[in-house]
Order: structure tokens, then C-alpha cells, then sequence
């Protein structure tokens, strides 16, 4: 009858094994959450666009009879000096506000009016593009 002597080091296995797998665990949770800041920024500057592309449109819709003058960049004649700077400045804040190149066009066609708001994503510089319309009369 021969005794079985007892296996050394078994546990250090186990505990490397462990501690291997919690960390490509732990990798795993830090690319996820890295993606979902990523997502998270994606989302505020498409709102942010948006807010940019309602506030002219509404400040069209309630001055209706200066539609010409909510084009951007400024075409066409323009009744109303204030609304006309009004619409630079807004170009220049949109500008300002979102990241990368911004391309920012507003047109006019009968009673729509058009806002196309483009900028880049920070993931890989891909490009964005925002269009609202809405008819003012």
C-alpha cells in the first residue's frame, strides 16, 4: 500500500487561472464602458444639433414674414436687418458648438424651410448629418 503524498503548487494554479480570468473580465467591462461614453457624447451632440436646428425654425415660424431672412448662409433679399444678423449669429454658434468641420445650410423652397446641420463624429471622423423641415406660413 503505498500513501499518496499530497499535490503542491494546486492552488497557485487555481489562483492564476482565477486571476486571469477577472482580468480579461475587467478588459472586457472597460471597453464596454469606454463604448457607452462614446455612445453617450454620439447622443448629446445630435441633441445639441437639434436644439440648434429647432431654434431657427421656430424663430422662422413665428416670423413668418421675414422667411428670406432665415437662410443661411444669406441668400435672396432680406426685409429685416436684426433677423438676418440674428441668423449669422446662429450659424456662428452652431459652428462653435458642435465638433469637428461643421456645414450648417438653411434654404428655402415656397413655405418649407430646410435646416441641414453636418459635423463630424469622434469615432474614426465619421460624418454626421442632421435635416429637419418644417412648412412656415
Amino acid at each position: 500500500m503505498q500513501l499518496t503524498r499530497p499535490r503542491r503548487g494546486m492552488t497557485l494554479v487555481d489562483a492564476l487561472v482565477g486571476m486571469s480570468l477577472m482580468a480579461f473580465g475587467m478588459l472586457a467591462l472597460a471597453g464596454f464602458q469606454t463604448r457607452m461614453v462614446a455612445q453617450t457624447t454620439e447622443a448629446q451632440t445630435r441633441a445639441v444639433a437639434m436644439q440648434f436646428a429647432n431654434e431657427l425654425l421656430n424663430t422662422a415660424l413665428v416670423d413668418s414674414d421675414n422667411l428670406d431672412c432665415y437662410r443661411f448662409p444669406a441668400a435672396g433679399a432680406c426685409a429685416s436687418a436684426v433677423a438676418r444678423d440674428n441668423t449669422t449669429l446662429w450659424g456662428q454658434r452652431v459652428g462653435n458648438a458642435l465638433p469637428g468641420p461643421v456645414a450648417v445650410t438653411s434654404t428655402r423652397v415656397g413655405t418649407q424651410l430646410s435646416v441641414v446641420i453636418g459635423w463630424s463624429g469622434k469615432e474614426l471622423g465619421a460624418a454626421r448629418t442632421l435635416t429637419v423641415v418644417t412648412d412656415v406660413q
